[in-house]
């Protein structure tokens, strides 16, 4: 019955998480063939706050799938994987829109915003974490990895940390979802320490 609601509800998580994706691109379908969308005004800044918005997103909703099994004994951390990679692709995208859109495609322009706004450092760091955490997310690292495995994903901590400031840094106005996604990756942050207290606690009794 379980492996039934699996083949059932995977597809469905990449399609809630590949679904901005498609209505962005519907977006830019429509601006492209001359409609008026909210792409119209600024479509580089928009694609690129859109992006990065849902990458963010998605990265804490993986991050929440752990505790919310343990607590519920729910039985989703399968599903945890996915919503990863999706929230990388989202971030590779928020890049790639940012370098092209934004930026023309200019390498030099690249290097001046990695030095006048240091934000963008946190930001590519964050990207390189999830970079390693990405190509890693599959059984063959894990075989090779073995304990390892687990210290390196412990990492993707460290990315949402760094995605958070990236995402206040730059903040000009409305301080509000960009604070509760902060204060959740801190919470996250807070239980997860706990839980590796409570275990070295135990071991040394």
């Amino acid at each position: 019955m379980w492996s039934t609601f699996k083949v059932t509800v995977r597809p469905a998580v990449h399609l809630l998480c590949g679904l901005p994706l498609l209505y962005w691109c519907w977006m830019v379908w429509r601006t492209i063939n001359g409609e008026r969308t909210l792409l119209s005004t600024d479509p580089g800044q928009m694609l690129a706050d859109q992006t990065g918005y849902w990458a963010f997103n998605l990265l804490i909703i993986s991050l929440l799938f752990t505790p919310l099994s343990k607590w519920f004994r729910l039985r989703w951390v399968g599903y945890r994987r996915a919503v990863g990679l999706w929230a990388f692709a989202y971030a590779v995208i928020h890049v790639l829109v940012f370098y092209w859109l934004i930026l023309g495609a200019n390498l030099s322009s690249f290097g001046r915003e990695l030095v006048q706004r240091p934000y963008i450092v946190l930001g590519a760091s964050a990207l390189f974490l999830l970079l390693l955490l990405a190509v890693t997310s599959n059984q063959f690292s894990m075989r090779r990895l073995k304990k390892r495995w687990k210290d390196l994903h412990q990492w993707v901590y460290l990315a949402a940390m760094l995605v958070a400031i990236h995402a206040l840094w730059q903040i000009k106005g409305d301080w509000g979802w960009p604070m509760v996604q902060a204060i959740t990756v801190m919470l996250l942050l807070g239980v997860r320490l706990w839980w590796v207290l409570q275990r070295r606690l135990s071991a040394a009794k």
